[in-house]
């Protein structure tokens, strides 16, 4: 049978699917894992994962539309991922992400990411949030919330993430969603502490020879959460931008502010916050692809060091809906050329002609040419037709993952391309964060090293089955070819408050982490890729108990 007579038949047979159960399908919500927070404060809880319920989803795997790979391959779900590639070694790649159990899931691969080998890392005292960044001297540092929910731990590979070092505390208390950056010759720490943003630094001078952190410091006016941190040019180790969005409850409007370090770690300390961006999207925002868990605008950000064309060039990625819960997100860039002091208009990523939703962009800058690229989920190609164009007769619930480029400073962009293998549904993952709150990505030697969340099972290695729990899976994006598409710029003015002050806090050394291994080589046959259909997205009825 043909692929398209498949696809043909599996439309007839769902067309008999009710749309009740549908619909309830989409409404499953999520619960919290025995700790009640109020909705805006920490998404740092992990919530259970929800009951598995029989699907009203495509039963067997399409065949993929795009040459995957299934990094993890392990049963659960994996979500919320990291993947990083050695500068001193681009055949090595690090996967990292939440798991089912207090641990971190680990993979690496050592030929460029046809194998893999997996365990955990910080095993049995690890609850989730790890992030990445590989510096220039081969040291992967990662940092991660404690399984108490009350430590920010950074830990060390200097062997490529096969091992990795006891954990050093860099923060305690009501912390969350902690994000890492490196510099030439530093490594930063910025999360959310008791309702404001932080950050810490440490210099780098070789491999395995780091720290200590200098006192943490508190970020003028930064009250907000679900940011990132990027180091810039200069010395002591580089400039310093922090980001952050707030109000963090609700789903919307909020702000995008950003604080800079001038002197790095000097002891200077961070400037007066600076208004980057509104948002129609807020802390906890409800769109169908992400109806359990929600989403934020998920701001991020990196500074150009290359010493390139554009050089001290900052680039901000963010979501934005283009009126108000009308669940038509998009993924906006804007740049900056004076330290953060100003930004350009904001210049749209996606370029689909739809009213679907994209959501939890991830921005990375590739070192040896200076290309910028993002990463997202998009809901461009999900019509309501079973097969085609979604798994359900819902539109707007199902996630493909698409990546694209700029090699202009943030001008235009590359037409996105599809990079996963098929259809995701967050709901039947029964994952308690959905496809998670980010997704984190690198580019080297013109190369978007992509990974995410993904249970359609398109190549059949999924071992929970199709359209159940989340694997990790891989396509890495080529930096070049393709027209970029012109794109309005402009200049608004950003307004600023100033304050700074200091706070020391202790540091720690708890226990070192384990690394168990394991090999598989999963890949996949390219297919035709299908023509994105523009569909106006309902909008969700669902009221959400507070949130984690």
């Amino acid at each position: 049978m043909n692929t398209r007579l498949h696809l043909t038949v599996l439309a007839a047979v769902f067309a008999f699917v009710t749309p009740a159960t549908s619909i309830l399908h989409a409404q499953v919500l999520t619960e919290t894992n025995a700790i009640d927070v109020p909705d805006g404060t920490r998404k740092c809880i992990k919530p259970k994962e929800r009951a598995p319920k029989p699907t009203d989803l495509l039963l067997t795997p399409l065949a993929c539309l795009e040459p995957v790979v299934n990094v993890s391959a392990t049963t659960g779900n994996q979500a919320e991922s990291f993947v990083n590639v050695n500068p001193t070694n681009p055949n090595n790649l690090v996967a990292t992400s939440n798991t089912n159990s207090n641990s971190i899931f680990r993979a690496y691969s050592t030929d460029a990411g046809t194998t893999w080998t997996r365990g955990t890392i910080a095993t049995g005292v690890a609850c989730c949030d790890g992030q990445a960044a590989w510096d220039s001297f081969g040291n992967l540092f990662f940092v991660y919330i404690n399984n108490s929910v009350n430590q920010i731990n950074v830990i060390l590979s200097t062997d490529g993430g096969a091992t990795f070092s006891a954990p050093v505390t860099a923060g305690t208390g009501s912390i969350d969603q902690p994000s890492i950056a490196v510099g030439n010759g530093s490594v930063w720490v910025d999360w959310n502490q008791s309702g404001s943003m932080v950050a810490r630094g440490a210099p780098v001078t070789g491999l395995g020879t780091w720290g200590p952190f200098n006192a943490q410091q508190a970020i003028p006016s930064a009250t907000g959460s679900f940011g990132g941190i990027a180091v810039g040019p200069g010395p002591n180790g580089g400039k310093v931008i922090v980001t952050y969005q707030s109000p963090t409850g609700g789903q919307g409007p909020a702000t995008i502010f950003a604080n800079v370090d001038a002197d790095g770690l000097g002891a200077g300390g961070f400037g007066a916050r600076i208004t980057v961006s509104p948002t129609n999207v807020g802390g906890f925002d409800f769109i169908p692809a992400q109806n359990g868990r929600s989403i934020d605008a998920e701001a991020g950000l990196v500074w150009d060091a290359t010493g390139g064309s554009f050089n001290n060039r900052i680039y901000l990625v963010y979501t934005d809906e283009t009126v108000n819960e009308n669940n038509d997100t998009d993924i906006e860039m804007r740049t900056s050329t004076d330290d953060g002091a100003t930004w350009t208009a904001p210049v749209r990523v996606n370029d689909d002609a739809t009213t679907n939703s994209q959501f939890l962009p991830y921005v990375a800058l590739d070192p040896t040419t200076g290309t910028v690229a993002v990463g997202f989920h998009d809901c461009r190609n999900d019509n309501g037709v079973p097969g085609p164009g979604g798994t359900n007769m819902i539109p707007n619930d199902d996630a493909e993952y698409f990546g694209t480029f700029t090699t202009d400073g943030g001008a235009t962009w590359a037409p996105n391309r599809r990079l996963s293998g098929g259809f995701s549904n967050a709901a039947a993952a029964a994952n308690g964060i959905d496809f998670g709150d980010y997704v984190g990505l690198s580019a080297f030697m013109g190369k978007l090293y992509a990974m995410w969340a993904d249970n359609a099972n398109c190549d059949g290695t999924n071992p929970n089955g199709t359209l159940h729990q989340f694997d990790l899976y891989a396509n890495p994006l080529t930096l070049t070819g393709g027209t970029p598409t012109p794109t309005p710029t402009a200049s608004p003015t950003p307004t600023a408050t100033a304050t700074a002050t200091a706070t020391p806090t202790a540091t720690a050394t708890p226990t070192a982490t384990a690394t168990p291994t394991a090999t598989a080589t999963p890949t996949a046959t390219p297919r035709p890729t299908s023509t994105p259909r523009g569909v106006p997205t309902p909008r969700p009825r669902p009221t959400p108990p507070p949130r984690p």
